[in-house]
């Protein structure tokens, strides 16, 4: 009975975006998958203008990594790769992928040791309705790939993308301080 209680409350705090539909419909959605290894983050619909509603997720927590792959049916290539999570995300939207892992550790003034990650730089695309994608970090980078299926065999081609760009318009809305008084 506990377990279920557990299951019903964490399915109720599972993110939930319209840019990640529950079905796939091939004339407005693509499908994404994602290969474990590097911590990756992906943002959908971050543009530079001001009504801009992103949402984002880590693509591959280390906590399942490795007990069960999240399938929807896409096609496989024939890689090494062997642990993912494939998702339904809405096409034609700005998609920013952030990659990290590696590093390097070494001892600090005090003996501690530390750690600090390496970061790819983000790379920007918009999917195409109707296709498969996806994305894995080749070092030093983040790569995006298209899947192509050509009699029988799946292949994957280069996708175009851009370096990520931070936008120069953010504008942040601050609650405006009290002047003099006790408050």
């Amino acid at each position: 009975m506990a377990m279920i209680t557990l299951a019903v409350l964490v399915a109720g705090c599972a993110p939930k975006s319209p840019y990640l539909p529950k079905e796939y419909d091939p004339t407005a959605n693509a499908r994404l998958r994602i290969y474990f290894g590097v911590a990756t983050t992906v943002i959908l619909n971050r543009t530079c203008q001001e009504d801009s509603k992103p949402y984002g997720f880590n693509a591959n927590d280390p906590l399942v990594r490795g007990i069960s792959n999240t399938v929807i049916g896409m096609p496989m290539p024939d890689i090494d790769e062997k642990y993912y999570s494939e998702y339904v995300v809405m096409a034609g939207i700005p998609i920013d992928i952030y990659a990290y892992g590696g590093g390097w550790s070494g001892p600090n003034a005090i003996g501690m040791s530390m750690h600090t990650r390496e970061f790819s730089d983000g790379i920007s695309a918009v999917l195409e309705a109707g296709k498969d994608y996806e994305t894995l970090y080749q070092n030093p980078n983040a790569v995006l790939r298209e899947l192509v299926v050509v009699d029988g065999v799946v292949r994957t081609k280069p996708v175009a993308v851009t370096k990520f760009k931070a936008c120069d318009n953010v504008k942040v809305k601050r609650t405006p301080m009290p002047v003099g008084g006790n408050s």
